[in-house]
């Protein structure tokens, strides 16, 4: 048996693209999985025949020498055949067992990150530079296999390396068919539910989410937003629930927090709505794939969302939503007003999403993908 240990410094280990969908994937089809990656303490386990190792990680750019000694002396611990890492940091780690141990490595490039030096810190502003336009051209020359969460993604590593494929973030559909799902959470049932699932930050267009639904409210009183994820930073949390409570919005407002990936389904199921309003950024603008929308097509829900190159296309070709510009908050609570009062034209939105990713966006085939180009690295 094969084994495959699979590195993040910026994942928790139960990630849903790493722990269940990759992994999954791979252990299904006879791979010995570990999975090593970033928990709020140390962690030891072994999950649907996984092994867990979850490294606690400080605050700082200090912390982070420290997480890649440990990662690499866990990592070595596994002598594994194939190590797959899922970020620039864990590359380096990557890179020291290729050079040193001969080891055959996967990149898994899950977004194009030099659109994430400009937001970063200074110190990991330099790391990113470093790494991006230095490290990373160099050494993927000699990576045994990349792989991309988009095409477009893809293109950029083809200059440097042959064996290179994009293998989308598309959802399970077993763990978000909610078509027989569960019903209602009960606390939901007498609400008009928009829902947003992911990273709550201001590029994501979470504020002008909660001032729209102020203005829904003055028409729709049960409207209600719920947001499942967890905030970037406390500036923008402070700023976000003080607006909610200064506006008198704590009936229509709910932060859920994290929620583990094989739970958002239910959550997902008790909205009437999803929305993705992202920024039209450089690093937006170039994501064909945000796993949240087809989260929310597989469920069955008509979907707002911004009127970005790849993602608007997507939704006018599926039939699936509506479209609106992320920075107009006039625009998108007409579009959530429209939708909460033409249910049957919502309906129909939604059942055109969940076709779409039955024919067309889902793991099944992509995990297939995944396994047969894993079998060439050795």
């Amino acid at each position: 048996m094969v084994k495959v240990c699979m590195i993040t410094t910026g994942h928790n280990p139960l990630d849903d693209r790493i722990f269940y969908k990759e992994a999954k994937s791979l252990k299904n089809v006879g791979y010995d999985i570990t999975v090593i990656g970033q928990t709020d303490s140390r962690m030891d386990d072994e999950i649907d025949g996984i092994s867990i190792i979850g490294l606690k990680i400080g605050k700082g750019i200090k912390s982070h020498p420290i997480l890649w000694w440990n990662l690499l002396q866990e990592a070595l611990r596994t002598n594994a055949v194939i190590y797959h890492c899922h970020e620039p940091e864990s590359l380096l780690v990557a890179l020291y067992l290729k050079i040193f141990k001969h080891k055959n490595i996967v990149y898994d490039v899950h977004e194009y990150y030099p659109d994430m030096i400009e937001s970063a810190r200074f110190q990991m502003k330099i790391f990113l530079i470093f790494m991006l336009y230095f490290i990373e051209p160099f050494f993927c020359r000699y990576i045994d296999l990349v792989i991309t969460a988009d095409e477009s993604i893809a293109k950029k590593y083809k200059m440097f390396n042959n064996n290179v494929y994009s293998i989308p973030n598309f959802p399970l559909f077993e763990m978000f068919d909610c078509s027989n799902g569960p019903e209602r959470i009960p606390k939901y049932k007498d609400c008009h539910v928009v829902i947003y699932v992911g990273g709550i930050n201001e590029e994501r267009g979470i504020f002008e989410l909660i001032c729209a639904i102020r203005r829904v409210s003055t028409t729709i009183p049960s409207i209600k937003l719920i947001l499942v994820g967890t905030f970037g930073n406390e500036y923008f949390k402070k700023i976000c629930k003080e607006y909610v409570e200064l506006n008198n919005l704590g009936d229509n407002v709910e932060f859920i927090g994290f929620v583990p990936h094989n739970e958002i389904a239910k959550y997902i199921n008790s909205s009437d709505i999803g929305s993705i309003l992202l920024y039209p950024t450089k690093r937006f603008v170039k994501t064909a794939y945000p796993i949240k929308l087809f989260e929310y097509m597989i469920c069955g829900k008509p979907i707002i969302a911004s009127d970005l190159p790849a993602m608007g296309k997507i939704i006018k070709d599926s039939h699936c939503g509506v479209l609106v510009n992320p920075m107009n908050i006039d625009d998108i609570s007409r579009k959530i007003i429209y939708l909460l009062e033409h249910p049957d034209e919502a309906k129909k939105m939604g059942e055109c999403g969940r076709r779409a990713v039955e024919r067309k966006y889902n793991w099944n085939e992509v995990g297939e993908k995944l396994t047969n180009i894993y079998g060439d690295i050795i």
